[in-house]
């Protein structure tokens, strides 16, 4: 639905919120109208495709959340169908125009609350104690892996979250371990199920972003997939990561001392001439355990 300039500002004073807030011309109006121009530090890429806003919003309505914490709404086109769904929406807005927007348009919503701030500062358990809360975001390119790391981090009161991502970002979580993983990846995978990766294509968005993204969710495990301590168990990942292409007992070099590293594989049950990047969780755990001893004083509970 194409929205004139002057009907939409006529909305946009009495709080109306607009049909459409995927529709291309209602967002240049409100972007004009709040003078703001995308900047892409703050990762300022509008979804102007609605089949995937309705997408995330049959999966919040089928998922029956009471709180929904959504990061970065911008102009509110995924706010809008939350607020509609669900008993209360949180919205984590940094950019103080578009948070003061979202109150003005949304304000006939008394479900919805929105708070100007970054998310990577946002204490999750401060505020939800001991109840999960379900996030929804399509994360800035630029600090994707910090807040992946945050949510990861801040799991004990999260249960789900069904996120947009940079394409390769998501595919190499699905991936990980293996070949096509990457150290966050592994980080990630290790806490939670990676499920229902959709391609969406980089003209979904306005700005178009220079590659494509997916929607994808992690819902967070009781339990990570390894028994060794976050802070071995990282290390290692870290270190077969970075020498990716390398055995694992040339990649172990830079961990250990040369004499130990045949002790440490066959205590571990693991061939030395394998890569790091080949091997699954249940190996890659027998390895920090078996390194443990060694490391344990070295390193910090820091993700990759």
């Amino acid at each position: 639905m194409r929205v004139s300039s002057r009907r939409f500002r006529t909305g946009l004073r009495s709080g109306l919120v607009p049909e459409r807030l995927t529709d291309r011309a209602v967002i240049g109006s409100l972007l004009r109208e709040l003078g703001v121009r995308p900047q892409k530090r703050l990762g300022q890429n509008f979804l102007v495709d609605h089949s995937v806003v309705e997408r995330i919003r049959q999966r919040v309505e089928e998922a029956k959340p009471n709180v929904v914490l959504e990061i970065g709404p911008g102009l509110g086109a995924i706010t809008q169908g939350l607020v509609e769904s669900v008993e209360h929406v949180l919205a984590i807005e940094v950019d103080a125009r578009l948070a003061d927007s979202l109150r003005m348009r949304f304000r006939r919503h008394g479900n919805l609350e929105v708070i100007e701030q970054d998310i990577l500062t946002f204490d999750f358990r401060a505020r939800f104690g001991a109840d999960k809360v379900f996030v929804v975001g399509s994360l800035p390119y630029r600090i994707t892996s910090p807040i992946l790391s945050h949510l990861v981090d801040s799991r004990d009161a999260i249960s789900t979250a069904c996120l947009i991502t940079q394409w390769e970002v998501a595919d190499k979580i699905a991936n990980s371990p293996g070949k096509q993983g990457s150290s966050l990846g592994v980080f990630v995978h290790a806490y939670a199920e990676i499920s229902s990766l959709k391609r969406i294509r980089r003209g979904a968005f306005f700005p178009v972003p220079e590659v494509d993204s997916a929607g994808w969710e992690m819902s967070f495990l009781p339990n990570p997939r390894f028994e060794a301590s976050e802070g071995v168990f990282f290390e290692v990942v870290r270190t077969l990561y970075r020498n990716r292409r390398k055995m694992v007992r040339r990649a172990l070099q830079d961990l250990l001392d040369t004499s130990q590293i045949a002790g440490i594989l066959g205590a571990a049950s693991v061939d030395g001439t394998a890569r790091g990047e080949t091997l699954e969780f249940a190996v890659l755990d027998r390895l920090a355990l078996a390194c443990a001893p060694l490391l344990q004083d070295r390193t910090e509970t820091r993700s990759p």
